[in-house]
């Protein structure tokens, strides 16, 4: 059997993933769900990511280089748990939401871009400007809750999907 080497990088994603989804015990909607691969890039959802815990497990398990779509309302947590993983996996951070303020100050010291992004269809737009010629992942790991744009994380997560899939045309 042969196996090209974008095979062999979805089976190592795959399996990456499974192994993260077994450590935080969840099922694949909304947590660390494949979306597609587009041009070798892989879009995972992981809008149940409502810490900055849960979002430092995902950049921990995800591979890089990646573009990270962040943000939300802001539950005073400390960004800076996610310096390090940030530094050294992310090339663009996208920021959503009330408080992407908050990211600008945590993260402006790091050698990343950070944007803003006002809808999920702007933020998509953007990561997939960026990843198809520096990142092999986009990840939405919001970190946060989002009730200023959306009823729950699964709504997120589907808002999330919709535009990825409808830009693809998958």
């Amino acid at each position: 059997m042969e196996y090209s080497s974008k095979n062999l990088k979805l089976v190592d994603t795959f399996d990456s993933l499974i192994q993260a989804r077994i450590k935080m015990q969840g099922d694949c909607a909304h947590h660390l769900e494949i979306v597609c691969n587009h041009n070798n890039v892989d879009w995972i959802n992981h809008s149940m990511s409502t810490s900055i815990d849960l979002t430092w497990q995902a950049l921990r398990d995800v591979p890089g280089p990646m573009v990270l779509i962040i943000g939300g309302i802001d539950q005073a947590e400390d960004h800076e748990k996610l310096s390090n993983l940030i530094q050294e996996k992310v090339v663009l951070l996208i920021c959503l939401g009330s408080t992407t303020w908050k990211y600008f100050k945590t993260f402006s010291e790091q050698s990343i871009m950070i944007v803003t992004a006002k809808e999920m269809k702007e933020a998509v737009y953007y990561a997939a400007l960026i990843a198809s010629n520096k990142a092999q992942t986009v990840l939405f790991a919001p970190s946060c809750p989002s009730y200023d744009a959306f009823d729950n994380y699964k709504n997120r997560g589907n808002a999330f999907r919709n535009e990825v899939l409808e830009l693809f045309k998958k």
